[in-house]
Parts: structure tokens; sequence; C-alpha cells
């Protein structure tokens, strides 16, 4: 069951997100890595995997080496639309972060319970890790004045519907997240657009990039555990101690929608 403090926790990362990345590429580094620390230490307890020790090692290597590559990777002279081209590595990171979890599940050995649970786990980890390593890519362009304006566009976006979304009395109601909350969050972005004196067209940009991270935040809401599981329910449900999980699948959506971001930079261009 999430928390107001999970809710809390998720609203201020995204600013915090969203401040780092306007600062620069390491401040935003630094920024996305502790977030994928927090992803990292409780996903495998929101599965209900065991292993988790490995497992959490496996996720947060994964999420350093995207933010890594993502501070790295050569900056052409092709502006923003060169940004696209770092989705190239993050998918060969990606391979890499599937096969370290089938050879986790290898060396667990024959016959250990919850081997293929276990296997979707990580790699469903892994690629929310890599996704919030796409938090790095605005900080790139940070100095582009439309990119400044996604970044903050992107960064109230998660942190208005994660604080309203993700507190426990809005658990249950997908309605109310899907016909107020998301479509709120596209009016708040056309306002930012305005108030920052942005071209329609990048106006536009700014409030698909809203809605699509509202959505994940929505999402993650609508199908987060409403109440303790009972113990024969862990596998497929979440873990008997709630809190560390919590936290993890309140930072999903944050991390997540640094891949919104990401993608939006190339319409940006």
């Amino acid at each position: 069951m999430m928390r107001l403090t999970m809710a809390l926790s998720a609203a201020l990362a995204a600013l915090v997100l969203g401040g780092a990345a306007l600062l620069g590429p390491v401040p935003a580094a630094v920024a996305v890595v502790v977030v994928i620390a927090v992803i990292a230490w409780g996903w495998p307890r929101q599965m209900g995997a065991p292993a988790r020790v490995s497992l959490s090692v496996t996720l947060f290597t994964a999420g350093v080496l995207g933010v890594a590559v993502m501070l790295a990777w050569p900056r052409g002279d092709d502006g923003l639309r060169q940004s696209w081209e770092l989705f190239e590595p993050l998918a060969v990171l990606m391979a890499w972060g599937t096969m370290a979890a089938f050879v986790v599940q290898l060396v667990r050995g024959t016959g250990r319970p919850l081997r293929i649970e276990s296997t979707v786990a990580t790699m469903g980890g892994v690629l929310l890790c890599l996704c919030a390593a796409c938090w790095v890519p605005l900080a790139r362009y940070a100095e582009v004045p439309r990119v400044a304006g996604l970044t903050l566009t992107l960064a109230l976006a998660v942190a208005g519907t994660a604080l309203v979304g993700l507190t426990p009395w809005m658990q249950g109601r997908p309605r109310v997240l899907a016909l107020v909350m998301i479509p709120s969050s596209g009016l708040v972005a056309w306002l930012v657009s305005v108030l920052v004196g942005a071209s329609s067209g990048v106006a536009v940009v700014h409030v698909v990039a809203a809605l699509g991270a509202a959505t994940l935040v929505a999402l993650t809401a609508a199908t987060a555990p409403t109440s303790r599981p009972r113990p024969e329910d862990r596998p497929v449900g979440t873990t008997l101690r709630p809190r560390r999980a919590g936290y993890a699948l309140a930072m999903a959506p944050v991390g997540a929608a640094g891949v919104v971001g990401h993608v939006m930079l190339g319409f940006l261009a």
C-alpha cells in the first residue's frame, strides 16, 4: 500500500531531478544515481523475487552504467537531433542487463523457486533504471531554452501527479486519475509554456511530455497494491515488509519519466 511519505518522496525526487538537470549533467547524474539506488534497493521486494541482493546489484550496476554512458557519449554537431542516438548504447546495456538476469538465475542453480519470475522482474527493473538515466540527456542540452522548459514541465507534471495520485486515498480511483490528474498536467504544461514564451510547436511538445509522464504516475497508482498481502500471495503481490518496496514503486514513474523527456528532445530540434 502506498503511503503519504512515498508520494512526498516521489514528488520531491521529481523536483530534485528537474532542478539538477537544469544545473548541468554532473548534478543530474548524481540525482539520477540516488533514484536508481532506491529503485534497485526495493524493486526485488516489490516483485516478490528471491535472491534480492544479487538482483539489486544487477539493477544498480545497469543503471550506473547507463548514467556513465549518458555522460561520456560524445556530443556531435547535430544538436538536439543527435540526442536520439543515445538510445543506441542504452539498448546495448538493456541487452547486457537481460543476459545478467539469466546468469544470476543460472548461478542460483536448478530447482530454486521463482526463477522465471525473478528473471522477468530483473529485466523490468533494468529497463526502469536505464529509463531513469535518460534524465541526463536533458541536462546535457539544458542551455537550450526550450529544453529547459521541457525539463521544468516534466518535473512539475511528475511532482504534481505523484503528490496527489500516489497518496493512499487516491488508490482504487482510476477514473479520477484518468479524467482529472492527467488532463490537469497537460493544462499546467501549457501554462508553463505560455509563461516562458514558448512557441506553439514547443508548447505542444511540452504538453505531450507532461501527459506521458502523468500517465506513468497514474498507471503506477492504479496498479499499486491496496493492502498488505497474505504470505501465500507474496510471489505475485509485494513483500511482507512493504516500506522498501513502496518507495521503489513510487520512484519507478519518476525515473521512467526520463525516457519521455529524452524522446521529446528530438522533437524540439
